[in-house]
């Protein structure tokens, strides 16, 4: 009897470690898919990503374009503009251990442009305030729960040869802070 308690006891700890290490190994990482794409780009850029680096990247389609742009909203909110492509765009907004927490695709796009502002609560009561109640608002306004994260934008390619046309759809791309005026 003592030696089958002492085998339960052992199991359990033994699932119990395992399961606990599966739960902090995503934390302690340096390596993961966030870390990746934040380290090809400099803070409030674009940075396109090429053919080869997207091949290291997990559960990436390999018929789209995409770059990234790390942003930093401590300096005030970051206006992601992108031009229309012939094909599908998208920009996904991600968090560290959040993951992806807004995406957009071109069909919300107005005037020929996909353009988003990302920024904190405090920064978008802020740009609300000074809106002018006369006219449209034609930019897609998302808040973001941290100060920085990444944007993910994605081109689709519909045949090889219009790769370079949605690379350079990506490469016309900003991402850029923007200071509230007083």
């Amino acid at each position: 009897m003592p030696a089958t308690l002492l085998a339960l006891v052992f199991v359990l700890m033994a699932a119990l470690a395992h399961i606990t290490s599966l739960f902090i190994l995503p934390f302690g990482t340096r390596d993961d898919i966030f870390s990746r794409l934040e380290r090809g780009a400099a803070t409030n850029s674009i940075a396109l990503i090429d053919a080869e680096d997207m091949k290291g990247l997990p559960l990436v389609d390999p018929a789209v374009a995409m770059a990234v742009c790390h942003y930093d909203l401590s300096g005030g909110p970051v206006r992601l503009r992108v031009p229309l492509s012939e094909t599908f765009l998208s920009i996904s907004l991600a968090e560290r251990h959040r993951g992806i927490y807004a995406s957009v695709s071109d069909r919300a796009a107005t005037g020929g442009s996909l353009d988003l502002v990302v920024a904190t609560q405090a920064q978008l009561d802020r740009i609300t305030r000074l809106d002018d109640e006369e006219q449209a608002i034609e930019e897609i306004r998302i808040t973001a729960r941290r100060l920085t994260g990444v944007a993910i934008l994605k081109v689709f390619v519909d045949r090889p040869s219009s790769r370079s046309r949605a690379q350079e759809v990506l490469r016309a791309a900003r991402c850029e802070s923007e200071i509230l005026p007083d």
